[in-house]
């Protein structure tokens, strides 16, 4: 017996005692069972997934034309994005056949409006790079406000045409029309989408500061002197930026409902230990730099003391400079394992989406009986 055999059985279980979905003749509880697990489900995570991707950045015309190019940036990633999930996730959905009339009506007409899409709309923004160059912006304005429309009435209309035929619409109508549905969705994708962004952020955080130790690290083993004020600004601004920017994304992840725990207790022990090293690694070059100016500014007035002040210098150089190579290499390498970690995490938040959006746990956990909410 195959995984999703098991899943699709362990689903009619869960069906036990609650209401009975009626079923066109000749489907049998085993065939929609599968198809749910297999197909139906999948599409409709998909098309939620697509169009709240979409309504965030569901401008008016007007606002787009006359946005921000950071703006507008965020609105071309979203919109590239939702056309990769349509492409990659939701047309395999759409091809494939259904054991109810209806419901394989709506499929063949949602796949006959994708392709319709797919050449006058998706097309186009496919020919673009990812990365937006400055003389690109102002035809890719214009091109946002002729797709996100086009795009978010074919993934509200199809939508509802599949919803529409879905068997277990006529006993969950009230559930898919609900506050609680929508708040289900929006806790999964949210989390998806939190996780998204701080693996942006962690990427080009990961490159900058790899540029800038890499740089810094072998200078300071070689003279074992703290950098200058000049040099050590660079990397001043990169610690106020893991501390003002990465820490407070890190703890929106933390704070969000759908983050599993064993995810939540690394986070936190990354945040703890990235936050610790800047502020120890700002703290140790503030007192070491105000230390060398006290030692320059003492008075030597005969050879012995000047020796003395030279051999103070020294030592407190190398004493400083040895702590701060130590922070800086540890805080690298906690950046890189934590870049990892997030990395890794992405896919597999993004697989287990299913499971924020079920009410059955047992149709993808067989072995456990508690219900969450969702789809079924």
């Amino acid at each position: 017996m195959t995984d999703t055999t098991r899943q699709a059985k362990a689903g009619q279980r869960g069906q036990a005692g609650k209401h009975e979905i009626g079923l066109p003749e000749g489907v049998t509880a085993a065939d929609w069972g599968l198809e749910r697990v297999r197909t139906q489900n999948p599409s409709i995570r998909s098309y939620l997934g697509c169009i709240r991707l979409l309504e965030e950045v569901l401008d008016s015309n007007y606002a787009i034309l006359h946005c921000s190019p950071e703006r507008l940036v965020k609105i071309w990633r979203q919109v590239e994005q939702v056309c990769q999930l349509m492409r990659s996730e939701l047309l395999p959905t759409l091809e494939e056949p259904s054991t109810i009339p209806g419901l394989d009506e709506a499929r063949r007409h949602a796949e006959a409006a994708f392709w319709v899409l797919a050449e006058t709309v998706l097309t186009p923004i496919e020919r673009y790079d990812h990365s937006l160059r400055a003389e690109q912006l102002p035809e890719v304005r214009k091109l946002m406000c002729v797709s996100i429309g086009k795009i978010h009435a074919f993934l509200r209309d199809t939508f509802g045409e599949i919803v529409a035929n879905d068997p277990r619409s006529r006993h969950d109508a009230d559930y898919f029309l609900s506050k609680r549905f929508a708040q289900d969705i929006e806790e999964s994708e949210w989390l998806y989408s939190a996780v998204y962004e701080l693996d942006e952020l962690l990427d080009g955080l990961e490159k900058a500061c790899s540029a800038e130790f890499t740089d810094s690290l072998p200078r300071m083993r070689k003279e074992r002197m703290i950098p200058p004020e000049l040099e050590w600004e660079q990397t001043r601004k990169l610690l106020d930026i893991l501390l003002g920017d990465l820490m407070p994304k890190l703890k929106e992840v933390l704070s969000l409902r759908g983050i599993r725990l064993n995810d939540m207790e690394s986070l936190e022990a990354h945040a703890s230990n990235i936050s610790t090293d800047c502020r120890s690694l700002m703290e140790v070059y503030a007192i070491g730099r105000d230390v060398i100016e006290q030692l320059k500014g003492v008075g030597a007035p005969t050879l012995d003391d000047r020796e003395q002040r030279v051999k103070d210098l020294i030592i407190c150089h190398r004493v400083v400079s040895g702590r701060m190579m130590e922070l800086l290499t540890r805080l690298h390498s906690s950046l890189r394992d934590l870049a990892k970690h997030i990395a890794d995490s992405k896919a597999g938040i993004e697989n287990r989406r299913a499971l924020m959006l079920t009410k059955d746990l047992v149709e993808f956990r067989p072995r456990t009986s508690r219900p969450v909410r969702g789809i079924r």
